[in-house]
């Protein structure tokens, strides 16, 4: 799919939406950053008159609040948030066996 900055920011969205709705919080937080990053794109390029730009401006607060809410609940969790909006585990501990796929 070769879309507008636009519209692949929308699509980013509807996915971050969806990880964050099943918490997966870590997969949700990439997302909505990447999101972002399409918005401001969309913003700087393709945003034609003040209504549009006011409105993804919007957005783009909206979704950036909810990653500092996510990057702070995964830094409580114990989870380092990488500068890139990645996050690792700060122990690596073992599989025992019974763990969760995916």
């Amino acid at each position: 799919m070769s879309g507008t900055a636009m519209e692949k920011a929308i699509d980013l969205v509807k996915k971050a939406t969806e990880a964050d709705n099943e918490q997966k919080y870590e997969e949700a937080l990439q997302l909505y950053e990447h999101a972002i990053d399409y918005f401001l794109h969309a913003l700087k390029y393709e945003a034609h008159g003040e209504r549009s730009k006011e409105s993804i401006k919007g957005k783009c607060t909206q979704y950036l609040a909810r990653a500092e809410q996510l990057k702070k609940f995964l830094a409580k969790k114990g989870k380092k948030v990488h500068k890139d909006g990645g996050t690792a585990s700060k122990e690596r501990k073992k599989p025992n066996g019974g763990g969760k796929g995916g």
